[in-house]
């Protein structure tokens, strides 16, 4: 996490982008965050 500039826990990376970082996501925001990285 560190190798993307990311200084507050907890991340996500998908595919190399960093799409959170700093609060814990609920399921929810985790497929939706999926669903915009994937265009679908």
């Amino acid at each position: 996490i560190a190798a993307y500039g990311v200084m507050s826990t907890p991340a996500l990376v998908v595919d190399g982008k960093v799409v959170s970082f700093g609060k814990v996501l609920k399921t929810d925001e985790v497929v939706d965050l999926l669903k915009k990285v994937r265009n679908v």
